[in-house]
């Protein structure tokens, strides 16, 4: 079912976009992205719970909640595409409840579709799908040791209209999550199935702003005057530029390991990183439409409940190599392959007692990701999106296999091109 409904989304986009494209006489090449910042809640309702109290599991209510976020995006195709990050802040009970639990709702990159395009002082319907994470935790009233688990990297889908008002607009949603069954540890070896909310319903308020245009009237006049569809080296001037950058990161396994299935079932089992930063420094072929770049990057992975926790460290030195493969109004994206040095120190807890193992390996990867480049290669500031896919990574502990195959998403890298100043 839910390729079906990915397929019919990616479909309308495919339309909505070549009806863009039909327009582009009458739109500037510097009017194809906007970016936005977003203040807003989600309200999931109440729902039954198990908690094991006095050695029987017991039934237990838990209230609707109110979840403020944070969202950063940006609309694209002038207003008919709207990518974005959001970030859960806290949960609010609103009937008082005595019974604990947390659940949030973060997204690592969504989509949504507007038939018609959005326009100041107009209503707009849209769908959309996102890729994200459910965090559930139990807070027991005993005071009792638990444990969160996560959904990482679970497809949602989403409906809603928006209303402009010069650079405000409005948001009113609903959310619906396909997967919302768990098999949530009481304890260390007792298991049960919860079903949480499967819908949320969401209001926003966003501040829509472009950067690009805070420039010369000469570069602004020059930008638009590329054709919308061109090669990235399309005027470049020179053969090449050195870059830096810096931009927030997370990672998401993309397998379970056998070794946490058989030893601690009871934890998270697909690991998701804290937030972390990837710095780069490269070289971009300026009318090859290729750069190549040397990236750091050190995620924590954590996981604990029930006296046991895990932490894996990871520091990471990559050599990429990507292809710009078009410029389309200043969205260029790329692909390439890279080949990544890995130190990985995991360290286990089990109650009270502590060990630590360290383990190195080269990893190759595949890259994508995409510029934002108004200016083309005559720009010296832009924004970078990639991700790296590592498929093969594991290491082992006590001869079984801990699979760490991983997806690092750098969610907006900001690069800046020293030499482009002169």
């Amino acid at each position: 079912m839910d390729k079906i409904i990915i397929t019919i989304i990616m479909s309308c986009l495919f339309v909505f976009n070549l009806q863009a494209q039909d327009n582009t006489s009458q739109k500037q090449r510097l009017d194809f992205a906007q970016m936005y910042l977003e203040a807003g809640g989600n309200f999931f309702p109440s729902f039954t719970g198990k908690q094991m109290i006095n050695g029987e599991v017991m039934p237990i209510d838990y209230s609707a909640t109110l979840n403020p976020y944070i969202t950063w995006g940006g609309f694209h195709f002038w207003g008919h595409t709207e990518f974005y990050v959001t970030f859960p802040l806290s949960q609010i009970n609103l009937d008082g409840n005595d019974a604990q639990h947390k659940m949030l709702h973060s997204v690592a990159t969504g989509a949504r579709i507007y038939p018609w395009a959005m326009k100041k002082g107009k209503l707009r319907p849209y769908i959309g799908f996102n890729w994200g994470a459910l965090t559930f935790e139990q807070i027991p009233q005993t005071g009792e040791k638990h444990t969160a688990i996560a959904k990482d990297f679970m497809l949602n889908f989403d409906a809603g209209l928006m209303y402009s008002y010069k650079k405000i607009a409005f948001r009113m949603a609903v959310n619906y999550f396909p997967n919302t069954k768990w098999k949530y540890p009481l304890s260390k070896t007792d298991m049960t199935e919860i079903k949480t909310p499967s819908y949320s319903i969401q209001f926003g308020l966003l501040y829509s702003f472009d950067a690009t245009k805070n420039n010369t009237q000469k570069n602004l006049d020059q930008w638009n005057s590329y054709p919308s569809v061109s090669k990235l080296s399309y005027d470049a001037k020179s053969f090449g530029d050195f870059f830096i950058g810096v931009g927030p990161s997370i990672s998401f396994s993309l397998s379970n390991s056998a070794y946490n299935a058989q030893e601690f079932p009871y934890l998270q089992q697909r690991l998701a990183s804290s937030s972390y930063l990837d710095f780069a420094l490269g070289y971009h072929f300026n009318k090859a439409n290729f750069f190549t770049a040397l990236s750091f990057r050190n995620p924590t992975f954590t996981t604990e409940g029930f006296g046991t926790k895990q932490t894996l460290q990871k520091n990471s030195w990559t050599l990429e190599a990507n292809k710009f493969l078009i410029d389309f109004s200043g969205f260029a994206p790329y692909i390439g392959l890279n080949l990544a040095y890995d130190t990985i120190e995991y360290t286990e807890e089990v109650d009270g007692s502590k060990r630590s193992f360290n383990y190195s390996s080269f990893e190759p990867g595949l890259t994508f990701g995409w510029d934002i480049v108004p200016g083309k290669t005559n720009e010296a500031i832009i924004l970078r999106t990639n991700l790296r896919w590592y498929p093969y990574s594991s290491f082992k502990v006590d001869g079984k296999a801990f699979d760490f195959s991983q997806l690092e998403y750098n969610l907006i890298q900001v690069v800046f091109y020293p030499q482009r100043l002169f």
